[in-house]
């Protein structure tokens, strides 16, 4: 999916014929264990939202929470944007006190490793960016909010994370077997099924409704983050190192 055009009608209309023909899918933490332990590390921004969209937010939060008794909408508390995920935590369920030492040390690593992106005397310096996000749509496991970054960022940020990451081969050879993933659209998920709703015409209705009067401001990225994730959906982590951003 294109990060100028993350979703055009035509992948709307093929997420909605997925939903019809295959169903939607409870999250496995959320409907046995969302409070589990875990680790990851990411890369993200806006966590939580910033307070110009918290009425938004919550308006639309209620809102959704009402289309279904099984639905889990994130507090605004625990709102945020992947930006790249370097160790998922789904990875390290339960992980041991040796382990999440270990993993938590890789964060020295990869702030000298993408040093020239943040550096002030950096040619390559990343400058703030807008988001704008657009109305939930919602997928088989989750509703997310798509963002568009109008002047494209975000892309020339992963791509140069990728290269500046492959050359410390021994930390990107361990991020990859840990779960570094790069999303193809930016997007923020707001929503997650512990239990699939009853009747899912009914849902799909409700649900429309909402996503039609929703409308957020746009969010200005000055910083971004790199967080531990000590419990699923950033429910429980803290941020390990703020990178500031040029003027833009």
């Amino acid at each position: 999916m294109s990060e100028a055009d993350p979703f055009n009608a035509r992948k709307l209309a093929a997420l909605r014929e997925e939903i019809l023909t295959q169903g939607l899918v409870a999250d496995r933490f959320l409907a046995n264990d969302a409070d589990c332990p875990a680790f990851g590390l990411n890369l993200a921004c806006a966590w939580p939202f910033p307070d110009a969209l918290r009425a938004a937010y919550e308006q639309m939060a209620g809102r959704l929470a009402a289309c279904s008794p099984g639905l889990y909408v994130y507090p605004f508390a625990f709102t945020h944007l992947t930006l790249v995920t370097l160790i998922s935590f789904s990875r390290h369920v339960r992980p041991s006190a040796e382990l999440v030492k270990a993993l938590t040390g890789k964060a020295d690593e990869i702030i000298v490793a993408l040093a020239p992106l943040f550096a002030e005397n950096s040619t390559e310096r990343i400058k703030s960016f807008t988001l704008q996000p657009q109305s939930p749509v919602p997928s088989r496991s989750a509703v997310i909010l798509p963002l568009v970054n109008p002047d494209g960022e975000v892309a020339r940020l992963r791509q140069r994370m990728g290269e500046l990451l492959r050359h410390h081969a021994s930390l990107h050879r361990e991020l990859v077997e840990r779960g570094l993933n790069v999303p193809g659209i930016i997007h923020s998920t707001v929503a997650r099924f512990a239990q699939t709703p009853a009747d899912l015409n009914k849902f799909l209705s409700a649900f429309d409704k909402v996503a039609a009067d929703t409308k957020f401001p746009a969010i200005q990225a000055d910083e971004l983050l790199l967080t531990s994730e000590t419990k699923p959906y950033m429910r429980g982590g803290e941020i390990l190192h703020r990178f500031k951003l040029a003027a833009g």
